[in-house]
This record gives structure tokens, sequence and C-alpha cells, in this order.
């Protein structure tokens, strides 16, 4: 695309050459040349330049004298007499035609320095400025002109004398920009033509400019509108001063300003430039370089503007000005390269700019320095604004899509906003609703021992807590109103008895404060047509607020009948509102003071349900004084105007309402009768089961202590995981009950870390949460949860929960202990078989020794089926007891293959789970010592340690790999032949949160060992 760009303007620039050609002529030699033989009227315009006669000091007549030869463009202060551009002088040109009469030619004057007056034949043309041998007698001037010549008499030659005055510019004199000459028709249509073009390329500049400008007015956040104006207006400024000078015409400005505002408009541009592709860049890196650029350029202009016109003229020659017009182009470059290398969105338009300011610079020097006197050509300053325009355009639609998708995420964001205070408005209602939960327990258990009037306290304290809960959920009406899901349930309802029911409601507020809460509406006002619930609401929330603002004074309720509407108004004394506040005050999270909490929806419902009841709701307030709501509702039948009526008429409806509430407490609906809650029975062999309880909440987790607690559990609150991690390492637990939402961590990650330790079996979860969306669900028991519940809970179904998860956990611990007895029952046939052979070899070799062997046996039998096997816990000396009779005869069969060593501490006595050590010693045996053909031994080890009882069977069989070793834990059952260390493992790590430690190297042994801790070992003492 830069390619295609580029030879477009190549393209164009090529067709400009082509239609504008520059032809060559004879040349011009001593101030002579030679067009007899050239067609004007098939011609272009010619450049007169070459060798002119000039004679200097003379001004005036016909030169005479030896005329000294010039080069025409040029400064003439080699022809001067001291040498320098100051002076006055006369060109003069002889151009030798064909005779052709009638013949009119034109000469036009671009640039000459600085007053001139052109003399064709004799004929004087107008001067420009004012010629004179001296500075006091001369008045420069930088008009672009034309003179015209008719050859009416047919002579074949021109005398083409240009009188010129300089003492302005210390560098050049004279004509410095070749002078055009050709047919009248020739000239003019050239002329005009580059006067059109930059007319035309003017009006396009200044329309950028001023639409910039406009903009920027509107908001001045946008800075980069304000450098695009003044880019524009520089530019703008540049073509009206530098060409054919057409501010001459405009405006009454001298030679002096018209130098000075061409030096600054291009450097200026240039500037600028930079300064807007700095803002398209977001370049920051070099801003300290910038800014001390931007001090020297600003200098310069100063410079410019205040210092004389010769020293202007004579910093020119030095090229001061060409720094502050290349550098800021060259950095521009570079910052757009950088944009195109970086994928700058758009860059490719920005570079299409700079290949046209590029050729534009070209050009432009190439006609400053006299390499290129073409006419002014417009296309590439415009194709340089085409592109900074559309790149403008690209970011615009780029931010108008930016601009869309925000709205989108607006949209989704007030979506959120929207569920996230429906999912508030469900967690506001768990604490209401453990009060109505708590009470509802209270009043069951204690109901024929409380007293009439503490029953009746606990009816009143259910309804307000019911009525708590309708009002916090009625918070969810913010988003049903938006989406006009709300539907008004109308009916006659009496004012007066809801406004004393709110106050009633709303009396706790103020018992603290010198506030009083006051209905005025009269008894026998007639009843209106509303939706009591959402009546109810109303008052609620514009009583609450005017107690709110109120530190002193009074809130009360007015009614009254206007135009046969009812007028309710809402009045408090407190601080008030000032117009500002009081214009948004019903606009949603709008408060009129911050520091009185709440969110700000109150009102904004209020006034959304008056409408929804075809009537209005607005405020007047007073600074200092207070505020008055006024809304409107339908009256329910046909009253007088007056408020009028027959006041039984009017209060009978309140009494029918009033005993549709008045329900006994712990109703299954709020005008049905009491469902006595009969909690099935729990508790296994008497013994209470533990609960740990988690919420961060200490409400929910009273309210669960009150449903929980009495029956058959003993409930262990915890504030959050991390504390309910710590108490799980300290207890025996049959259920834990976790809140999902909890600060630090949530419900979920509880879940994981609890079954990290423990399987979905060993240690039920049961997961409470406000929120009932499905993907909560699913992530629950994604966590590892065993059952959900939604709050606020039904007490019934809570306790229905609670008894299957810790029947469940019971009924696995059951099943663990009665697998271990079992499996201790089931004597392997093998062991039975050679132990009764080994007793009857002994009968006729050695009867005691058989004797001795029969015993253990027989209280290795007993033991193995004593009841207390399938217990919880069993002595220390009765698991003893077995391993002693089993290595007995394990010995007395294998002889000196089998050799056990003990060392175990005096006056151990403790408590521990049943079949714990056997399994583990058989192992050892069976699967240790008698697995080498020479046999080997077993060491059991029982010591005291600082916090914990160690128990350790050590033999030095042929072992096995680690991670044989950590298998043999995971197994369900250890095998046919004994107890097993798998279901040892998980007793053990039930009862002490730690199981066995297996460390076994192949060759050497293995080593099976576990703690019973010090602390525990006291709970499980008898009567502990």
């Amino acid at each position: 695309m830069t390619i295609l760009f580029l030879g477009l303007l190549l393209g164009f620039r090529w067709l400009w050459q082509a239609w504008n050609p520059i032809p060559e002529h004879p040349p011009i030699r001593q101030g002579v040349i030679d067009l007899g033989h050239w067609d004007f009227e098939q011609s272009p315009s010619m450049l007169l330049d070459g060798e002119w006669a000039f004679y200097p000091g003379q001004l005036e007549g016909t030169p005479f004298g030896e005329p000294r030869y010039v080069q025409v463009p040029g400064s003439w202060g080699e022809a001067m007499p001291d040498g320098e551009a100051y002076g006055s002088g006369t060109y003069k040109l002889t151009i030798l035609l064909k005779e052709q009469p009638e013949q009119t030619y034109g000469f036009w004057i671009k640039r000459i320095e600085a007053a001139s007056q052109v003399v064709v034949n004799g004929e004087t043309q107008s001067a420009f400025g004012q010629l004179g041998l001296s500075k006091d007698q001369y008045k420069p001037s930088r008009w672009s002109y034309t003179a015209t010549y008719s050859n009416v008499d047919g002579k074949d030659s021109i005398e083409l004398l240009v009188r010129v005055s300089n003492y302005d510019n210390p560098v050049r004199g004279g004509i410095v920009v070749p002078i055009r000459f050709g047919s009248q028709a020739a000239i003019d249509g050239e002329r005009w033509y580059s006067i059109g073009f930059q007319l035309m390329t003017f009006v396009i500049l200044m329309l950028h400019g001023i639409y910039a400008i406009i903009l920027y007015i509107f908001n001045r956040k946008q800075y980069a509108f304000l450098v695009f104006f003044m880019m524009m207006l520089s530019s703008a400024l540049s073509i009206i001063t530098i060409h054919d000078k057409l501010i001459l015409h405009w405006l009454p400005v001298n030679y002096t300003w018209v130098v000075k505002l061409g030096s600054i408009s291009y450097v200026m541009l240039t500037y600028f430039m930079l300064m807007l592709t700095r803002i398209f860049s977001g370049s920051v890196s070099d801003g300290r370089l910038f800014r001390l650029f931007s001090w020297l350029f600003v200098a310069y202009v100063i410079t410019i503007m205040v210092l004389p016109i010769d020293t202007v003229h004579y910093l020119s020659s030095l090229r001061v000005g060409l720094f502050f017009y290349v550098v800021p182009v060259v950095w521009f470059l570079y910052l757009i390269g950088k944009m195109v290398v970086n994928n700058h969105s758009g860059s490719i338009f920005l570079l299409l700019s700079a290949i046209g300011v590029i050729s534009s610079i070209v050009w432009g020097l190439l006609n400053t320095y006299g390499m290129n006197y073409t006419e002014y050509y417009p296309f590439d300053v415009i194709a340089a604004i085409i592109g900074f325009s559309s790149y403008w355009f690209k970011l615009y639609f780029r931010n108008a899509a930016e601009n869309a998708k925000l709205n989108e995420q607006l949209r989704q964001s007030d979506k959120l906003k929207d569920q996230f205070l429906a999912h508030t408005s469900h967690e506001l209602r768990t604490p209401i609703h453990g009060i109505i939960n708590i009470a509802q327990t209270v009043a069951l258990r204690e109901r024929q021992s409380i007293e009439d009037r503490s029953y009746k306290d606990m009816e009143l304290l259910i309804t307000i807590g019911r009525r708590m809960s309708h009002l916090i959920e009625d918070l969810l009406d913010l988003v049903r109103l938006k989406d006009k899901h709300v539907v008004l349930q109308m009916r006659p309802i009496p004012l007066q008895s809801i406004a004393e029911g709110v106050i009633g409601m709303l009396g706790y507020l103020v018992e603290q404060k010198p506030v009083k809460l006051a209905s005025r509406i009269p008894d026998f006002f007639p009843v209106v047509m509303a939706d009591e619930k959402r009546l109810a609401q109303i008052l609620f929330n514009l009583i609450h607020n005017g107690i709110k603002y109120t530190e002193k004074g009074e809130v009360f309720v007015e009614a009254a009948i206007i135009q046969g509407r009812a007028v309710v108004s809402v009045t408090d004394t407190g601080a008030g509102m000032d117009e500002a506040t009081l214009a948004r005050v019903f606009l949603p999270y709008e408060q009129g003071h911050s520091d009185n909490g709440g969110i700000g929806l109150g009102l904004g419902i209020c006034k959304q349900l008056a409408e929804l009841h075809g009537g209005t709701l607005t405020a007047r307030s007073w600074p200092g004084k207070g505020t008055e709501f006024q809304f409107t509702l339908p009256l329910a039948d046909s009253q007088s105007p007056d408020g009028t009526g027959d006041p039984d008429a009017a209060a009978q409806p309140w009494n029918h309402v009033w005993a549709a509430e008045e329900s006994p407490l712990l109703a299954h609906e709020e005008s049905g009768s009491w469902i006595e809650l009969a909690p099935p029975e729990m508790g296994t062999h008497g013994v209470k089961q533990n609960i740990l309880a988690i919420d961060d909440d200490p409400v929910n987790l009273q309210v669960l202590a009150g449903i929980l607690g009495n029956d058959s559990y003993t409930i262990t609150p915890a504030a959050n995981a991390a504390e309910a991690l710590k108490q799980l390492e300290n207890g025996q637990w049959d259920l834990v009950i976790s809140d999902v939402m909890m600060p630090g961590m949530s419900g979920y990650e509880l879940t994981k870390a609890i079954r990290e330790r423990y399987s979905i079996s060993e240690l039920p979860v049961l997961l409470l949460t406000a929120r009932s969306q499905q993907a909560d669900i699913y992530a629950g028991f994604s966590a590892g949860a065993n059952d959900y519940l939604t709050k606020p809970v039904d007490a019934l179904e809570l306790k229905y929960r609670v008894w299957s998860l810790t029947t469940l956990k019971r009924s696995v611990t059951e099943r663990l202990r009665l697998e271990a007895a079992y499996l201790q029952a089931q004597i392997h046939p093998h062991f039975l078989f050679n132990t009764l052979n080994s007793i009857l070899a002994l009968s006729d070799i050695d009867p005691d020794k058989m004797r001795k062997l029969a015993e253990a046996f027989t209280s290795y039998l007993r033991i193995s089926f004593n009841f207390l096997n399938a217990g919880e816990m069993v002595p220390f000396a009765h698991e003893l007891k077995l391993v002693r009779s089993y290595l007995y005869i394990e010995q007395e069969r294998f002889g000196s293959l089998l050799s056990v060593e003990w060392e175990i501490d005096a006056n151990i006595d403790l408590m521990l789970p049943p079949l714990s050590l056997q399994p583990i010693v058989e192992n050892a045996v069976k699967h240790g010592a008698l697995s080498r053909a020479e046999g080997g031994t077993v060491v059991i080890r029982i010591i005291r340690r600082g916090q914990d009882t160690l128990f350790e069977v050590r033999d030095n069989g042929k072992g096995m790999t680690q991670q044989d070793a950590d298998s043999l834990l995971q197994h369900v059952f250890g095998g046919t032949g004994g107890i097993g260390i798998a279901n040892t493992n998980r007793r053990l790590a039930q009862r002490y949160r730690q199981g066995l430690t297996i460390v076994s190297v192949p060759g050497t042994g293995t080593t099976v060992s576990f703690a019973i801790p010090m602390e525990q070992q006291k709970k499980d003492q008898p009567g502990e």
C-alpha cells in the first residue's frame, strides 16, 4: 500500500510537470535573448533566467554607461561597487522578437528584493514598494505581480527594465526568483491556476482546522484537536505568505511581517506535526528531550518576531531555521516508523502522510534553492491531510468499536450488578431466617415450661422476623422492577393501619434517639387500592429514611384526599437536602449523606413502586429543617372528596387482614397451623455425635446450635476455615457443616482440604449457602461435599439431613470395626491346622510344653472371639495379651527360626482401637522374619515419648520397595489371611488423624509404627 501511494504521488507529480512544462529557450547572453522563432501562441511561459545587464545605482531614465552582467536569478552583490546586497540598480534585458502585430505579452514577477518597478519599451508599470537610493527614501514590498505589454506597433524587440532597491536583506538583493515571460493568455492562465490551487488548499486546511478547534472547544481533554488546528493554521499560513503572498490581498501586512510569518509558519508546521505524532504514538520516553527542543523552538520563534528584518534575513542565510525545520521532520519520521514496526493500529495512514510531507518538503527545498521553479503543487499537502484525516477516522471508528464494546461490558456489568444485588439480598435474608428458626426451636422446646406472656413474645418475634424477611426480600424488586417482572396484588387496604404497623416495626430504631414517630392519618380515612406488601415497603423505606437523617425531632405520616386521590406524606425534621442532592435523590445508588449507611436503593424503589400504583412520588426539602416525601394512591371506592365516610366500613378490611396474619407461631404457612417437629431418633449407644459448624456469621452458628444442640449432637463452632482445620486436628468429628461464602478460604476450598485427609464416607460435609444456582451445586459436589442446602434452611429438613449424614458416618465406622473383628475371627485354616498338629506332636515328646502351647492357643482363640474386639476401644493389656499369645504359638511352631525381642516401658495404661497391634505383628512374622530361609527376628517396641506413645514393630526380613510399602495402605482389605494393614491404617487415621508409617528397605527389613497422642489418651480413659 505504501509503494502504491508513493507511486500515485510520483504519478501526480509527473502529470503536473507534463501539464506545466518549463520550455527550453534560447540562452540569455549579455542581456539579450533572441526569440525570433518562438511561437508564443502555442508555448507556455518561459523563465527569463540567464545573464542580464545590470546598472548599479541607476533608477531613473534609460540606463547609461558600461553595464555589469549578473546571473538571474541570484543576488546582485557581486555587481555592486561595495560587493554588498544593499543598494539600488536597474536590470536590463533585450528580447528580440519576430514582427507580430497585436501580440500582447505578459511578465510574472514572483519575488524581487525588495522594492521594484518594471518598464517595458518605455512604458512604466506600477511600482511595488518605493524605490530609493537610500534606506530613508525606500519602502520594501513582497508582492507577486504581473506586467503586460501590447505590441501594437509590431516592434521586433522588447526592452525590459527592472528597477530595484534593497536596504533590508543583507544577503540577497535583486531578482531572486526568475521572471516568467510569455503571451498574456499563458501568463494569466498559469498565475490564476496557481492562485486557485493555493486558495483551494488554504480553504481545505482551514476547514479541517476549524473543525478541529470546534471539537476541542467541546472537549478540552482532547489536546490533539488543538495541536491539529495549529498544524493546519501553520500550513495555511505558509501557503499565503510564501508563494504568491495572498495574505497581502487580504490583510495590511508589511514586508517585515510577511517575511517573518513565512519563516515562522514553516517551522511551526513541522513542530506541530511532530507534537501531533507524539500524541498519536503515545511516546513518553522522549519527554525530556522534547521539552528541551520545545524551549529552543519557542526561543527561536520569539527571536524571529522581535529581531529587525535584516537580522532575520541574516539568520535565514545561516540556515538556523533549517534546524528547526528538519529536526521535527526526522523525529516525525522516526516515530512513524516506530509505530509501523510496532504494528500500531492505523499507522499506515500516518506513513502515507509522512510520504506526502517528505515530498512537499523536498520539492519546496528545491524551489527555495533555485533548483526547481514549477508552479504551486497542492497534492502533496492534500495527500498528507488525507493521511492524517484517515488516521483520525480510523481512530474514531476504532474508538467507536471500543465504545460499543465498553457499552456491552457496561450492560454486562449492570447485569452482574443486578445479580450481585440479588445474591446480596439472599445473604441478608439469612440472619432473619436464623432468628425465625431459633424462635421456632425455642418455642417448640420450651412450650410447656414458659409463660403465656413469653410465648406471646416469641410470637411477636416470629412476626417481626417474617416482616423483616419480607422487606429484605423486597430489595430483589430492584432487579424485578428493571425487568418489569413486578406484578401488584391490588386490593382495598386501610392506609392508617399499614402506617401504624410500619411505625411499630421501626420503633426500636428511635429508642436511643430523641425522635418521635407518629401517624397522623385519621382512623376513618378511606381505604386505598394498593398492594399491601408494596405499600408497606414504600412506607417502611420512607420512614426509615426519615429516622436515618433525623437526630432530633419528629417523623410523621399524614394523608389527605386531593382531586379524588389519596396523597400520603412522610415528613421529618432532620437535616434536609440542598437542590443538587434533591435532584438526584431518586437515582439508584445515590444518597443524601454518604456517612449514614445504606446503598441508596430505597427511594428509587419507592418511586417505581408508586408509579406502578398509578401515582407519583415527589420530594421537597429545606436544608436544616427537614424533608417531605409525597406519593399518591387511588381510592378503593367512591369516598367523598373531603375524606368523609363510614369509619367502621373503612376499618373493616384491615381487621380482616389482621385476622389472616394472627396465625400461631411456626406455621407452615402464615395462615396455617403449627407443625410439631418430631425429630428422628439420633445417636449411637447413647453417645452424642460431634458436629463442626463453620460460618463467619455468628448468628448462623447460633441458629445451628439452637436447632441441633439439644438433640443428639454436640455443636462446635468455628468462625473461619483456618480455625476449622485446627479443630479437625483436635477432635473426633462425625459431620462438618460449612458455609460456602467465607473470607480467606471458601467452603469449597475447605471441603477440598478435608477430602485430602478424609474420604467422603469417613467424614461427611454438608454445605450451606444462599445461592442455589446449578453451577454452585456442581462446584460443591465437585469439591467433595456430601450434601448441599440453600439458606434460609427449613429446620426440619436440616435435622433430617444431619441425621442422614451422621448415620452414614457411624455406619462406616461400625463397618471398619466389625470388619476388623470379623477378619480376626476368621482364623486362617492353615494356622489352625499347624497349631493343632504341633500340640498333638508335643503330647508324646514334651507334655509340659504341650500344655503351655494349648493354653496359649486357647487364650488366643478366646481373645480373638471376644466381643470387645467389636467395640470402639480396648485396654492396652487386652491387645498385648493377644499379641503375646500369637507370638508364643508361632515361636513354638518355628522354634529357632523366629526370634522375638520386647522393649515395653513399664506402667503403660491406655486405651486403643481393638486389633491395632496384632495385625502388624502378624504381618511382621509371616512376611518379614519367616520370609528368609534362615528365619529372622521381630522387635516389638512400645515406649513413651514427649507428647505420645510410640508403637513400633520391626523385622529383619527381605523387605520391599518403599513404593510397595506405601501401596499396602491403599488397599481396602489386607488379605484373607489377617486383619489387614489397610483396615488398621484407616481406623487409626480416623481416631488419631494419623495412620501407620511404613519404612522398608529391600534385603534389610521393614518397620511399621504408629503413635497415640497423650492428649487423646487422656480423653479415651474411662470416665473422661
